[in-house]
């Protein structure tokens, strides 16, 4: 059975050790709220960006980022939102084209819809 380990306490296995993710409600709903306000003002949710606001207002949480993106990737999808993966560091300015990116790397942020 593919879904049989996953549960609704959240346990998820890894390798031998499972780690149990017990987020707060108030994380949750947080989580929950900037997604829909991402979607609703942009129409698409910057998961790097939501999940680096709502970490900053939770910080006495102690959730990594990591964590944090992960649920708010999950609140994304489940409301079919165009998702975009990429953010650039808090000050940096690209309009002159100073952007810091490879030659190789796209001009523009990387999205799916």
């Amino acid at each position: 059975m593919i879904g049989a380990w996953f549960s609704l306490d959240k346990t998820v296995p890894t390798g031998r050790f499972q780690m149990r993710y017990n987020y707060s409600a108030t994380l949750r709903e947080d989580v929950s709220s900037a997604v829909n306000a991402a979607f609703k003002s942009a129409g698409i949710v910057n998961i790097a960006f939501v999940a680096e606001q709502v970490r900053l207002r939770n910080l006495a949480e102690n959730v990594a980022l990591e964590d944090i993106e992960h649920l708010v990737l999950q609140a994304a999808q489940l409301l079919g939102a165009a998702i975009e993966f990429d953010m650039l560091p808090d000050g940096h300015d690209d309009r002159h084209g100073n952007d810091g990116r490879s030659p190789f790397e796209p001009p523009y942020s990387t999205s799916i819809q």
